[in-house]
């Protein structure tokens, strides 16, 4: 999700981006996967999750960007294996104190993975709630009960996809900061233990806490199933990707405030941004943003912590969040950043997937337009940042510039 703070923020900011794993050591990024339950003589293959894009606002936030088969098969065909779809189920209907009713909203979601499935992806589905509810289930036990049985009943509903093409995500960037740490790790084996009682081998995602940073990554005791995989989101330096996201709390950065933020930040020195309004930090955070030579070479080293993490402990990394927001931001700095993360995950053989296809971190020139479904073209930067096909096909019905 988008509407949050830097990483180390306190939980009032609400919690920015995750951190992910490779799989058991050993395996091969994200192809097998050995696991031997009493059931199971053979490996089990599991999603590869190489290159994807996260499909937001479809099932979360208004909903105004649902997405068709032909832009999926489009996806398929410029080189994509996968899509993440983000799920809210609060604002599908669901609610943490609802006395675990069947949730309405699973034939809606059903249809949407086996679309995805259809086109020849692999998907993701993103337990994704908002912050404010985050923090309800982190205080009321019921509520952490509440997502327990959500698990439970999503998972029997969904265990008869393919194990090799489905990824269940048990709960996009957990809170649980400072003293309520220690809480979270047991939440999530909870969540775990609800997916493989209906779906023992499916591929599932897990988190680290503080907003599913590294940090909280490295706290996160090892689970002793290889059919999962850590999460990792990437979204510095929040001063460049966040500029002019005015949601953002001012307490905890100044990002939102910032306007015409250039990557690498050496350009910077001779190209001042531009405040919307005065704030007493705003030039000594720009300051520290030049001062500490954002460019690839930066960003291969802050990626190279999170990759040594995950080998020295035998996990399976994956990205399944960067990105940087799209309006007023310099088109040829914001693709130059999407292509030098890009590239230095890959170079440690970490799977991505984009934030987003074509919200407002989009990468589609209708991004952020609703009624365009079916109708949407990517931007030919966005496919070379991502080492895609140079021309998108275009879906039934698009036309193009």
């Amino acid at each position: 999700m988008i509407g949050s703070a830097p990483a180390n923020a306190e939980p009032a900011a609400a919690g920015r981006r995750e951190a992910l794993h490779r799989l058991a050591a050993g395996a091969a990024a994200g192809c097998w996967a050995s696991i031997a339950p009493a059931h199971a003589a053979t490996p089990v293959r599991l999603p590869a999750m190489r290159r994807g894009l996260n499909l937001t606002h479809w099932f979360e936030y208004e909903r105004g960007q649902s997405v068709s088969a032909a832009e999926m098969r489009a996806m398929r065909q410029i080189g994509l294996d996968h899509v993440r779809i983000p799920l809210d189920p609060v604002v599908m209907g669901w609610a943490p104190d609802g006395g675990g009713a069947t949730p309405t909203f699973l034939p809606a979601v059903r249809t949407a993975l086996e679309q995805a499935l259809d086109a020849g992806l692999e998907v993701v589905l993103d337990l994704h709630l908002e912050p404010a509810t985050k923090q309800r289930v982190e205080e009321r036990p019921a509520a952490e009960r509440a997502v327990v049985a959500l698990w439970s009943q999503m998972a029997r509903a969904l265990a008869d996809l393919p194990q090799d093409r489905v990824a269940f995500e048990l709960f996009n960037e957990p809170q649980y900061y400072g003293l309520q740490a220690w809480r979270w790790p047991a939440f999530q084996r909870r969540l775990l233990q609800a997916v493989r009682e209906h779906a023992p081998r499916h591929l599932v995602l897990l988190s680290g806490n503080e907003g599913g940073s590294f940090a909280g990554l490295r706290q996160l005791p090892a689970v002793a199933d290889a059919a999962v995989a850590h999460v990792v989101h990437f979204y510095d330096p929040f001063l460049f990707t966040h500029q002019g996201a005015h949601w953002l709390d001012t307490r905890y950065t100044t990002a939102g405030l910032h306007h015409g933020v250039l990557y690498p930040s050496a350009q910077q020195v001779t190209r001042p941004a531009r405040l919307t309004r005065a704030h007493p930090r705003a030039a000594t955070e720009m300051a520290a943003y030049v001062a500490q030579d954002w460019g690839p070479a930066r960003i291969r080293a802050e990626l190279s912590r999170v990759a040594d993490h995950a080998r020295q402990h035998g996990i399976r990394l994956v990205c399944n969040e960067f990105g940087v927001i799209r309006a007023n931001v310099d088109v040829a700095s914001r693709y130059r950043w999407i292509e030098d993360v890009r590239e230095a995950l890959e170079a440690e053989g970490i799977g991505w997937t984009l934030w987003d296809y074509t919200d407002i971190f989009g990468i589609t020139a209708e991004s952020a337009l609703q009624g365009r479904t079916g109708m949407r073209t990517i931007d030919s930067g966005a496919l070379q940042a991502l080492g895609l096909g140079t021309r998108a096909p275009a879906p039934a019905g698009a036309t193009r510039p």
